[in-house]
């Protein structure tokens, strides 16, 4: 895919990268589906349902620095993070189907406190897998451009299958005798890939050994302390966090703003294709620019033309025509494909600011950290998408085709365009600030060398 000379060969490439398709389609299935299928299958009201993925994000988003913790004071024969991938693998399959088993029938109290508790099950089992092998990153590699190129794979893998995620789940529902029964069904098939996902980093990856002192666990606080110390990872976190929670608006929208504004939910799909594709295609794009131009740089040129296209989405309506819908989904890829690989290649670099800083090799806490602060913006964005969405009138179909008030669809518009830019325009503002450029990052490895030399 990125046609480059490289001490790293593909095939490793591969296997990192193939490690992504577990944690893409989880996120990509829930993000687009759970509220969905929550208000419309399961019949909870949105707000009840936007506290359910809140409730569960909010212990997701705790459990990833406490497992990072775990991960770094790791020793096994498979190493520190590897270790993980394999024991959680089918736990974490069996948690997502779960996920789309719930009953129905039930009192609204006892169906919340279920779909509660499945989710929070999934995310401590997909916590489990995603945080050490997002760790393997920094320790298998330490070339400023290599980074990015790994990267890139994993955001291919991210993406197509991210792609699957969207537009196989609703074919496998509607073509079942009843939406519970499809919901349940998709579970089971995707349930299966999400199991073998992560064997392929298992199996194909491989950690540095070096020695690593354990370090004792001091409370929630003394992992505050690597982003006090650490100026570029404050910077990254927050780039990572607004970057994301307007990533995980307009995916939790996209159906509804096709279901209810653009009235062709069949087009959905489609979309989505070329989306997804689109994307996959552009990730050379960046990887190349990225080595002639600084990380921050692509990123902010990305986020710029990404942002532009949401507030345009204003423009689109059910009279726009097929073609220049494809069109317009073609120009946003472009800055999704930025969004999915520029601001996870920053955290590596930042790590290495941090060894050099506090002479530590806790990447599992780092990444712990950023995954906090993302989920937690992801789990208020989804809440109060869910609040909003109650305030403004939405109407819960229970099966049948329903019309939304002019306010409901308003809401979606709104949440689908103009505040997801605004949260990209932050991270953008944030960006330029960034002070990690290629060659203080390359002086700052050859101080590390030295002093281990030393």
């Amino acid at each position: 895919m990125v046609k480059s000379k490289s001490k790293y060969p593909k095939w490793r490439k591969w296997f990192f990268g193939a490690g992504d398709s577990a944690g893409s389609i989880a996120h990509t299935i829930v993000a687009f589906f759970f509220l969905f299928y929550l208000t419309d299958t399961i019949g909870l009201r949105p707000a009840l349902a936007g506290s359910v993925l809140m409730i569960g994000k909010i212990w997701d988003a705790i459990s990833d620095p406490l497992l990072g913790h775990f991960s770094d004071n790791t020793r096994s024969r498979y190493g520190r993070r590897r270790i993980y991938l394999l024991v959680f693998a089918l736990p974490l399959g069996i948690s997502f189907f779960f996920l789309w088993a719930l009953p129905t029938g039930l009192s609204t109290g006892l169906t919340f406190i279920i779909a509660t508790f499945a989710y929070i099950l999934h995310t401590t089992f997909l916590t489990a897998v995603m945080v050490p092998y997002q760790a393997l990153l920094p320790e298998m590699v330490d070339e400023y451009d290599e980074r990015t190129s790994f990267t890139a794979y994993r955001m291919f893998f991210s993406i197509i299958w991210g792609l699957f995620a969207v537009a196989i789940p609703d074919l496998i529902v509607n073509s079942s005798e009843t939406k519970a029964t499809g919901y349940l069904i998709m579970g089971a098939v995707f349930a299966l890939f999400i199991t073998v996902a992560p064997l392929f980093p298992f199996f194909g990856c491989y950690e540095k050994k070096t020695h690593f002192e354990k370090t004792k666990f001091l409370g929630f606080r003394q992992y505050l302390k690597p982003i006090l110390m650490n100026v570029p990872f404050r910077y990254a976190t927050l780039i990572y966090f607004f970057t994301w929670a307007g990533m995980a608006l307009v995916e939790t929208m996209f159906l509804y703003f096709f279901t209810y504004w653009i009235g062709k939910e069949n087009l959905f799909y489609v979309v989505v294709a070329i989306l997804f594709i689109t994307a996959a295609v552009f990730l050379p794009l960046w990887v190349r620019l990225s080595e002639k131009l600084e990380k921050k740089t692509c990123y902010i040129i990305g986020m710029s033309s990404l942002a532009l296209g949401l507030v345009l989405t204003l423009f689109i309506n059910a009279t726009t025509p097929t073609w220049m819908i494809y069109l317009f989904v073609v120009y946003l890829a472009f800055g999704v494909s930025a969004a999915h690989v520029l601001p996870h290649s920053l955290i590596p670099d930042c790590i290495d600011y941090g060894k050099y800083v506090n002479n530590s090799h806790n990447e599992g806490v780092y990444y712990g950290l950023i995954t906090f602060f993302h989920k937690m913006g992801v789990a208020v964005v989804i809440w109060l998408s869910g609040i909003f969405l109650d305030l403004t009138g939405y109407v819960n179909p229970n099966g049948a085709s329903v019309v939304q008030p002019p306010s409901a669809v308003l809401s979606i518009r709104l949440m689908q365009g103009p505040l997801p830019a605004l949260f990209l325009v932050i991270g953008i503002l944030i960006a330029l600030m960034y002070p990690i450029t290629r060659n203080n990052h390359k002086a700052l490895i050859r101080r590390i060398e030295k002093r281990n030399e030393g």
